[in-house]
């Protein structure tokens, strides 16, 4: 019976003991040492201001859907979802086009500093494009005789690189096969100001004459 008691005293004794230590102290011991860089000292500053207009622009571009998305920045900490919907008179959109601008490549990379290291115009909140690729798919429409297509690839580059005197001439020749001749030979002398040619000088004369 003593012996009893004992072994029943002894384990009592082995509970109370675990019970007073957490069992955190178990699972991390001894306690964690903080990185300094990692320390939250005072009040945190926040940089924007409440009412703030600044937005951080989200996009996404799987070269099938391009979606572009201004998300504001709130001081106050608010969550923001964000839900794809049509009929939204308050949700500005993206004009309706049948083409979607290709992301750019590694191949384009040199194109891209070339033309910035002109100091040529660059629309930044535009969508990025890959130029190599969109001149591939402007050519084949062009081929097929699918001149508003081939355009349409051609505003898409230009939208971003709007001074690109390629897709300057490439648009104007466009523009001239859909019988717009006028049109034609406003963004022919648009390409002229950026970088002259030759054949575009010579055809500029061309058109000059028979307008009049």
């Amino acid at each position: 019976m003593n012996s009893h008691r004992l072994r029943l005293l002894a384990c009592v004794g082995v509970l109370s003991g675990c019970a007073a230590r957490n069992y955190t102290q178990y699972l991390i011991e001894p306690e964690m040492r903080k990185d300094p860089t990692l320390r939250e000292e005072g009040t945190l500053l926040r940089p924007f201001g409440f009412g703030s207009t600044t937005v951080m622009k989200v996009r996404w571009n799987d070269g099938n859907l391009i979606t572009e998305v201004d998300v504001p920045m709130l001081a106050s900490g608010q969550r923001i979802v964000i839900e794809h919907g049509a009929g939204s008179k308050d949700v500005k959109t993206l004009p309706a086009t049948r083409v979607v601008p290709p992301p750019p490549t590694r191949a384009d990379e040199a194109l891209i500093e070339a033309y910035r290291e002109r100091g040529l115009a660059i629309n930044e909140g535009a969508a990025e494009v890959s130029i190599t690729r969109a001149r591939t798919l402007m050519q084949d429409a062009l081929k097929a005789g699918n001149y508003q297509l081939a355009l349409e690839w051609c505003e898409t580059v230009l939208a971003r690189y709007r001074s690109h005197p390629e897709f300057l001439r490439a648009k104007a020749s466009v523009l001239l096969l859909m019988g717009e001749r006028d049109k034609a030979i406003q963004i022919y002398e648009q390409a002229e100001e950026v970088e002259s040619d030759p054949g575009v000088r010579k055809k500029l004369e061309e058109l000059q004459k028979q307008k009049k």
